[in-house]
């Protein structure tokens, strides 16, 4: 099965006075797809963008947004997640109770599915759930804050996914987070990893476009 190579950049690096701009010019300079980072000041410390976030850049760009829910309360605030239409929900698996559940009622809701797995959790903890999700999110720092330095000891885990999901043919995406740039991209994109998160390394640079295209041809 193939997998498609794109960047999914981060908004959480860009202006926060002009998100709609970062994300046309995202879209316009070849990103797959935009990454949200919602965070709440309890499951991490920091507290990012509101739900309505999602609605006002569907107007703005048609590129699928994922919505990565960094929050402590997850399964109450979940269905106004769904009606606000992302076109993925990733939910940190630490933080969910039942996740068969959560993510049933994600994909009951026409929404593609996802689950992040932090660096200090072992893969084995969601083996029996990834024939069951859309995409899977490996975490290569710790997250809160954007920014940090990539954590070399998590490619294992992005190589043990690719070998699970070639050898049972499954179609998840398997996206990276954290610290990824040009000089870190290329063995996560080793593993057999697809889709590179990136924030400050797009909406850090002068061109937007030439950043993701760099990424794109490593």
């Amino acid at each position: 099965m193939a997998y498609e190579r794109s960047v999914s950049p981060s908004l959480l690096a860009a202006d926060f006075a002009d998100l709609g701009t970062a994300a046309r010019q995202a879209e316009s300079g070849g990103a797959g797809s935009l990454h949200l980072d919602y965070m709440d000041g309890h499951y991490v410390p920091n507290i990012t963008f509101g739900i309505d976030l999602i609605p006002a850049l569907k107007r703005v760009v048609s590129i699928p947004l994922v919505a990565h829910l960094m929050i402590a309360n997850t399964r109450e605030r979940l269905g106004d997640f769904i009606r606000a239409e992302p076109d993925f929900l990733v939910l940190q698996e630490d933080a969910i109770r039942k996740p068969h559940t959560l993510l049933g009622a994600i994909r009951d809701g026409g929404i593609k599915s996802g689950l992040a797995i932090n660096p200090s959790r072992p893969l084995k903890r969601i083996h029996g759930l990834l024939p069951h999700i859309d995409m899977l999110l490996i975490m290569s720092v710790h997250p809160g804050f954007g920014g940090q330095k990539f954590m070399p000891e998590t490619l294992d885990k992005m190589k043990e996914a690719h070998e699970l999901r070639t050898r049972d043919h499954l179609g998840f995406e398997l996206a990276v987070d954290g610290g990824v740039n040009p000089d870190t991209a290329r063995d996560i994109l080793g593993t057999g990893a697809n889709v590179l998160v990136a924030g400050s390394a797009v909406f850090g640079t002068d061109d937007v476009g030439k950043a993701i295209r760099g990424l794109l041809n490593l």
